[in-house]
């Protein structure tokens, strides 16, 4: 019984690690679309790393400071995550991979861009946050180019 009950219990842990990922990703979109800094610096762990455009980030405030510096260059966006594939999971820490879909205003006109982001997650302070986050671009481009574009 209390094997049934263990492995009950690392499911059910599991579950609720996998769900709370998920919330995590989704807050991700919301912080950086509302340009609410204080929350997105949240999302990270205090020694994180982000690796995006312009190289590694690591650390809550240098995370932030680059999140500042590119969306100023964007009017409107918007972030959504199509799928959380959480690949490891244990009590405080995990890997996934997130897939997604970026709308962004530059200069009155309109992009969709296509990302991957290839998460570490670790519990931190009761709640998990992103430990690392590497981004992959696999396309950009125009919303006008979009139906002759997705041929090439």
């Amino acid at each position: 019984m209390m094997d049934e009950l263990g492995s009950l219990e690392s499911r059910l842990a599991y579950l609720e690690a996998r769900i709370e990922i998920g919330d995590l990703v989704a807050a991700y979109g919301r912080a950086v679309d509302d340009r609410d800094w204080q929350s997105l610096g949240g999302l990270y762990c205090k020694e994180a790393t982000f690796d995006a455009v312009e190289g590694p980030s690591t650390g809550r405030d240098r995370i932030v400071e680059y999140y500042e510096k590119r969306t100023s260059m964007f009017g409107v966006t918007y972030h959504y995550p199509h799928s959380v594939e959480v690949i490891e999971v244990d009590r405080d820490s995990g890997t996934g991979v997130v897939c997604a879909h970026a709308e962004l205003a530059i200069g009155g006109r309109a992009f969709w861009v296509a990302l991957r982001y290839f998460d570490s997650y670790k519990r931190e302070d009761g709640r998990w946050r992103f430990a690392e986050r590497r981004v992959k671009q696999l396309y950009a481009m125009e919303l006008s180019e979009l139906p002759d574009g997705m041929d090439s």
